[in-house]
């Protein structure tokens, strides 16, 4: 882990400095604060980088931002990026992956693509009031999500799955796609429509001391997918869904991209979650391996450890040492394999699970098993050590097939 740390390249921004003062109420709410970051990040990037720094206020956000290279978008104390909610507000569509498959759907509130050495920084806050409109759109969006797995199934072009204006596929809070270098540090962000922090076929990430405030459906806290060289710690998600997802892409579409995520490092971190932990999958199609987790405090959960795929996935899952983790109370397993993962549309590609080191596990209860491993007899689950893994109280010590 420590040799992986030493290898993520770190961001540096020159000492240039781009103040933005948050506009007075009127013209705020006319939306020009989003012009205004815009227009700083922008010719700061222009002028080969450095920081633009949003002082204090509530800046009225009518659409995303886009981060680009060699800028540090930094909140100082009580600056306050309040997004607007409001879905039309984030066309056109934009490049992304939803649930692991490729598509142009609606904006991330703050997205980059293609861009190196950038950071978002500082002590204030990122509301994106997911509530308002996208947060709905979970209990509907049945139809445009199976037609995008179709489209990803059947590998149609990318430019051809296009989910605009009256598609209900909800953007990611924060979206990095294809990005290298990356510094998100010290802010507080709240009310993701989706996933929070998503980096998507990235290199040299580092997420540090940050605090994530959000409780609608799919809110992970942090999600890299695709994504390589990563170092998440000193952070605190209070989070609707897996607190942490490792992802890779999702059945055809991501098998074909085939880009793994790997060399992850997360540690010293706290985890209130109303779903799960710590997940690697579901969608993980381009191979996950390599990953370090490390002192961390868990709360309530559905499943502390969680390693989830299905027969439609394929892909690997290799290479993972868990140690140190104090877990309260699982309402499934402390630990859990599941090879069987909801959604199965009857694919032949198993999934293989090998080289696990769990140590030094201590949970007060689980409501079901401590340990939970449904494997399949083509591709067994190879090679698990445990050690030190103690549950205080569960009815079935485990679940082994």
């Amino acid at each position: 882990a420590e040799q992986i740390i030493a290898n993520i390249a770190r961001t540096s921004f020159p000492h240039k400095k781009i103040k933005v003062i948050c506009p007075d109420s009127a013209s705020n709410q006319k939306g020009h604060s989003r012009q205004l970051i815009q227009r700083a990040i922008d010719s700061c990037s222009l002028a080969g980088g450095g920081h633009v720094i949003i002082s204090k206020g509530i800046y009225y956000l009518k659409g995303n931002l886009v981060l680009k290279s060699d800028v540090n978008l930094h909140l100082e104390k009580d600056a306050y990026l309040l997004f607007s909610g409001k879905a039309d507000d984030f066309l056109p569509e934009v490049w992304t992956r939803w649930e692991g498959t490729e598509l142009y759907g609606h904006s991330p509130m703050i997205y980059a693509k293609h861009a190196t050495n950038i950071a978002i920084t500082g002590q204030g806050t990122i509301d994106a009031q997911g509530g308002r409109e996208f947060a709905s759109w979970s209990q509907i969006e049945v139809s445009d999500r199976n037609r995008l797995r179709k489209m990803g199934e059947k590998l149609i072009p990318v430019t051809e799955r296009i989910f605009g204006k009256g598609t209900i596929l909800r953007p990611s809070c924060i979206q990095f796609m294809g990005c290298s270098r990356i510094l998100v540090e010290g802010i507080t962000i709240k009310n993701s429509p989706f996933w929070t922090i998503h980096p998507v076929y990235c290199d040299n990430v580092i997420v540090r001391s940050i605090t994530i405030d959000s409780h609608y459906p799919n809110n992970d806290g942090c999600d890299p997918e695709s994504t390589s060289n990563v170092l998440i710690e000193e952070c605190i998600f209070r989070t609707g869904d897996d607190a942490i997802a490792i992802k890779a892409g999702r059945d055809a579409d991501g098998r074909e991209i085939g880009r793994p995520s790997k060399n992850i490092v997360i540690r010293n971190c706290l985890f209130q979650s109303e779903c799960n932990g710590l997940c690697i999958g579901s969608e993980m199609s381009g191979g996950v391996e390599n990953i370090y987790m490390d002192n961390i405090q868990i709360g309530t959960v559905k499943n502390a450890l969680y390693f989830k795929s299905n027969r439609d996935r394929g892909g690997y899952i290799r290479n993972i040492q868990v140690s140190n983790i104090t877990i309260e109370r699982s309402k499934g397993a402390v630990l859990r394999f599941e090879t069987n993962y909801f959604g199965f549309r009857g694919g032949r590609h198993t999934s293989q699970y090998e080289n696990f080191r769990i140590n030094n596990v201590k949970a007060g209860c689980s409501d079901h098993y401590a340990i939970f491993i449904d494997g399949y007899e083509e591709k067994p689950i190879k090679n698990i050590e445990i050690e030190h893994f103690h549950v205080q109280k569960a009815p079935h010590p485990y679940y082994l097939r």
